[in-house]
């Protein structure tokens, strides 16, 4: 551990009772007033670590240094006390509590024995101004955006007075211009003197924001180096254990098929901001991968609820298939061919707490091929699970584990094998690839290029530009609600050129 180092690693290890190893002897130190970036694949470790160091988890072997003397870090409570912070990827606030409830939750402002919501809403306007963080106190948070919900949570932290703060990719629910504006605040915070542990597997990010970075592969350090040592090559080979980074391929001629599915006039202006939609005119073809491009709320969940059946239209045509899905059903729309990829594949696209059986057979249980006479047959829904988790590489203790077992990646490619199995004719995909690794997003990325070449219509919806550049056929825009710009040639677009128009600064006539 070297004189500046805040918090070092001693040979951290991590074994499950199952037999799963998570960590192998892991020892490097984290320097203060820096951000220092942890990176590697899915299941690399990389969560399970900074777990250990929060205290959700503790080592099997090994010990934790905070300023070159030993700490023992029992629950989240001790690691605040030891001021330690940390934003998680999937976000922990009260979708029904206000900002300043919701940062405050816990250490509430009293006035005698009342609380004081004034009082909570001031401090948390000074906290708010301190660190350059602008929310509303007062709002709700169910009706905030992923960014805003984002900046909650750091706050949060921040409330604690610590001094250092662990983010769990952070850049996985936002646009490229909210990613960048969350940056420049980390730049902010780490000129304060804040340490910053960034973990993230997108090696352009860490490149663009971090100084040290320390790459973690299969449970082991592989590297650990100033990135100002390193090549991209040489991160690249850090991370994948290969020789070269996953190429963007070369885009295959396709030959479209008939209409699939088409909005025609279509408007809804229930429930949040973001998901509201006016006037869409849009048709998918089969065999062609239709990319939606846009800022946070720009209304690409309204698209998509309004084509899985989630929310029915208000005015305007959908059909799908030949059949009117105005007001079709998620069954209707399912039953007629309909495969998705949820954004949030832990709240919409699974059951964390049950087996991966359950979760990879759901929804086709009612199939012949699952059922003995009234009953299911388990041991045909375990052996379709198996393959599923052979054919998808998922890497897992077994089928009867829990899914939240599973590191992001893997879930979210158990869940891409279960939709891409029930043979749809038009598919969802709702930012696939997002907190997966890059081999890992290569392989979908495989997968759905096949299915559009068998006729699969896709709608891909993408904060991650240069996934939406390499899939899409042609790629529609949308801002407020409606489609903003069309583009219906890939060749020589760039994310340059979408950018004024997701951000409403441009629209085509």
């Amino acid at each position: 551990m070297t004189s500046n180092a805040l918090v070092a690693f001693e040979a951290i290890s991590k074994a499950y009772g199952n037999g799963t190893r998570a960590l192998t002897e892991v020892s490097f130190s984290v320097a203060r007033g820096v951000i220092h970036a942890i990176s590697g694949e899915n299941g690399a470790g990389k969560s399970t670590l900074m777990k250990i160091l929060f205290g959700l988890e503790q080592p099997s072997s090994g010990r934790l240094l905070l300023d070159g003397g030993v700490a023992e870090i029992r629950s989240p409570a001790a690691a605040v006390e030891q001021g330690i912070g940390m934003v998680h990827q999937h976000f922990t606030l009260v979708p029904s509590l206000t900002v300043a409830e919701n940062i405050f939750l816990g250490q509430e402002q009293r006035s005698g024995i009342f609380v004081d919501r004034e009082k909570t809403s001031r401090r948390v306007a000074a906290l708010s101004k301190r660190f350059n963080l602008a929310v509303d106190p007062d709002a709700r948070v169910s009706t905030l955006s992923v960014a805003a919900q984002q900046k909650v949570e750091i706050l949060k932290a921040l409330s604690r007075d610590i001094r250092l703060l662990i983010l769990d990719e952070p850049t996985a629910v936002l646009s490229p211009p909210e990613t960048e504006e969350l940056f420049t605040r980390l730049r902010h915070l780490r000129d304060a003197g804040l340490t910053i542990l960034f973990i993230s597997h997108k090696l352009r990010e860490v490149r663009a924001l971090a100084s040290h970075v320390t790459v973690l592969r299969a449970g082991r350090v592989v590297g650990d180096a100033q990135l100002a040592d390193l090549d991209n090559d040489a991160l690249s080979r850090l991370v994948m254990g290969g020789a070269t980074s996953v190429a963007r391929p070369v885009r295959a001629s396709r030959s479209v098929g008939a209409p699939l599915v088409a909005l025609k006039n279509v408007s809804q202006s229930r429930g949040r901001p973001g998901e509201r939609v006016s006037n869409l005119d849009l048709t998918i073809y089969a065999g062609e991968v239709v990319g939606v491009a846009g800022v946070d709320g720009g209304g690409q969940q309204g698209l998509v609820a309004l084509l899985s059946g989630r929310k029915a239209a208000e005015s305007g045509t959908i059909v799908f298939g030949g059949r009117d899905m105005k007001s079709g059903s998620t069954r209707d729309w399912r039953s007629a061919g309909l495969a998705h990829l949820p954004a949030d594949r832990h709240k919409d696209g699974s059951a964390m707490s049950m087996s991966l059986v359950d979760n990879a057979v759901a929804g086709a249980h009612r199939k012949p091929a699952y059922r003995m006479g009234a009953l299911l047959d388990r041991r045909k829904m375990v052996e379709a699970t198996r393959d599923m988790i052979s054919e998808y590489g998922v890497r897992s203790p077994g089928p009867e584990a829990p899914l939240s077992a599973l590191s992001g990646g893997n879930a979210q490619k158990l869940i891409a094998a279960r939709e891409f199995a029930s043979a749809p004719s038009f598919l969802i995909a709702d930012e696939p690839t997002r907190g997966i690794d890059i081999a890992a997003a290569a392989f979908l990325h495989e997968r759905m290029r096949n299915m559009a070449g068998t006729g699969v219509g896709i709608l891909l919806v993408t904060s991650d530009l240069d996934e939406l550049l390499t899939l899409s056929d042609r790629i529609v825009v949308m801002f407020g609600g409606r489609i903003v710009a069309r583009f219906d040639t890939i060749d020589g677009l760039t994310p340059d050129r979408l950018g004024p128009f997701m951000l409403g600064l441009e629209e085509t006539a």
